[in-house]
C-alpha cells in the first residue's frame, strides 16, 4: 500500500458515493481507514504452498467454467431462459448496447447492461 490512496469508480457510481457531501465524506472515511489499516497492519504474505495450491485451483476452475461457457452449445440458451438478460436489454438503460450480435455464443452477451437509476433525459 505505501501509504497512498488511488480510487476507481465506475462512473455511475460517482454521484451515489460522492454527490453527497456526507456521504461523500464517509465514502473517503472508508477509503482512508482502509488505507491504513492495510498500511500500518500489513497482512501476512502467503506462503509458496499456498500460491501453487491457488494457482492450480484457478487453472482448474477456468479450465472447467471455459468447458461450459464457451463449448457448451446449451449454455445461452440456458443463460437467456434462466436470467432477465432479454428483458434488461429492452430497457433504456446505461449507455451501452445490452448485446454485440443477435446471435452467437456468449460472446454475443454483455456482462451486465448498464444502469443508471433515476431521473435522466433521454
Amino acid at each position: 500500500m505505501d501509504g497512498s490512496l488511488r480510487v476507481t469508480e465506475q462512473g455511475e457510481m460517482i454521484r451515489f458515493k460522492f454527490g453527497v457531501p456526507e456521504i461523500a465524506e464517509r465514502n473517503m472515511e472508508l477509503y482512508t481507514s482502509a488505507t491504513l489499516e492495510a498500511t500500518l497492519n500489513p497482512h501476512a504474505q502467503p506462503k509458496d504452498e499456498w500460491r501453487a495450491l491457488m494457482t492450480q485451483l484457478s487453472a482448474t476452475g477456468l479450465k472447467h467454467y471455459r468447458e461450459v461457457v464457451r463449448h457448451d452449445p446449451q449454455f445461452v440458451a440456458y443463460f437467456r431462459a434462466a436470467t432477465p438478460e432479454q428483458e434488461l436489454a429492452k430497457l433504456p438503460l446505461g449507455s451501452r448496447p445490452a448485446k454485440r450480435k443477435a446471435d452467437g455464443g456468449v460472446e454475443s452477451l454483455r456482462a451486465i447492461p448498464g444502469f443508471l437509476p433515476g431521473p435522466r433525459s433521454v
